[in-house]
């Protein structure tokens, strides 16, 4: 698979019910704001390395729920789209 290049919207939802986790909440579009369906999307914690993967809607749109509020980085992949560089 490769790396998509892709346009993400992203926005974290603090739970206010005696929690300290939160969720990652975005949708995925190509260059030409075409939402893309079916990427794969990687959140990673930077301080553990643990990954949680999530699929696209058939509207782009992603949820990862139940994490910890730390710094994470997000990939997104999609068969039949280049890297960015």
């Amino acid at each position: 698979m490769r790396r998509l290049v892709a346009i993400l919207s992203l926005s974290t939802i603090a739970l206010f019910a005696q929690t300290n986790r939160g969720s990652i909440t975005g949708t995925v579009s190509d260059p030409t704001k075409a939402v893309v369906a079916g990427a794969t999307v990687t959140i990673t914690n930077n301080g553990t390395n643990e990954k949680r993967k999530a699929t696209t809607s058939d509207i782009g749109v992603f949820t990862v729920p139940d994490l910890e509020p730390v710094t994470y980085t997000v990939t997104v992949e999609m068969q039949g789209f280049l890297e960015a560089l």
